[in-house]
């Protein structure tokens, strides 16, 4: 498990709970019928987090299972979704047994182990043609103050893999086990307050690694952006723009 994901979720797995987005209806929605996932269907939510996506998955009906390395995560997660079981493991050594799931997803989180050994394991886990999904809520920084809290992100190094999403087909097609990948993407507006968008940075993982006076001066700054933007400066609650993306495909 990369250092920086171990070290920045387990520090801010609150911040991250109480910030980070869910997911649209209709992301369940097309989920339940592309994968296609039925009651009874066994489905692995990989790196599950605090479970944002694990409780939706939840109201298909399907029989959950959450994989999270990070101890913090798992400790909220067995709070938010308790009837969810829950297991310590990676995506590189997957401790579930071959074959033996329907559909797994990876909600916010495929990019910390975009690796060969990494899509082998989904692999071997998936029944054949079993379905698999990559799920990202993305900032939209079409909308300027967004675009502006993000250059400070990643004036303080957020900008370096594996901390941000990027393309997950090269490394799928590559494995020669998935059908070709198809993209959705949904609109996902959240509201929120400036506070929030604070925290929201704080449980970046890079950020929330950050020595204490690094994490304070990025985080300082990205709230005096906020008190000051035409977009954003004397507003108490506004939204915050994001664009989900979902890739999925099938084992071969």
């Amino acid at each position: 498990m990369h250092e920086a994901a171990a070290r920045g979720f387990g520090r801010g797995a609150d911040d991250y709970e109480r910030a980070r987005p869910g997911y649209p209806a209709d992301v369940i929605e097309l989920l339940a019928r592309v994968m296609p996932i039925r009651p009874r269907s066994r489905v692995c939510d990989l790196a599950a987090g605090t479970g944002k996506l694990t409780r939706l998955l939840l109201g298909t009906g399907a029989d959950i299972v959450a994989i999270e390395p990070v101890p913090a995560m798992r400790r909220k997660l067995n709070v938010i979704c308790p009837d969810v079981k829950v297991i310590d493991g990676t995506a590189e050594a997957i401790p579930l047994e071959d074959e033996s799931i329907d559909v797994l997803t990876v909600g916010q989180a495929f990019h910390w182990f975009a690796n060969a050994e990494a899509v082998g394991e989904i692999a071997r886990v998936l029944r054949p043609a079993g379905g698999l999904a990559l799920l990202w809520n993305l900032n939209d920084e079409s909308v300027p103050w967004v675009r502006d809290v993000e250059r400070i992100v990643f004036e303080h190094g957020g900008n370096d893999r594996p901390y941000t999403a990027g393309d997950p087909e090269p490394v799928i097609a590559a494995s020669g086990r998935f059908t070709p990948m198809t993209l959705d993407t949904f609109t996902n507006h959240v509201a929120i307050t400036k506070d929030l968008v604070v925290t929201r940075v704080a449980s970046t993982s890079f950020i929330s690694a950050l020595p204490d006076a690094e994490r304070e001066a990025c985080l300082t700054a990205v709230r005096q952006c906020l008190e000051s933007h035409p977009g954003t400066a004397g507003v108490d609650r506004f939204d915050y723009p994001y664009l989900t993306a979902v890739y999925w495909c099938h084992r071969r």
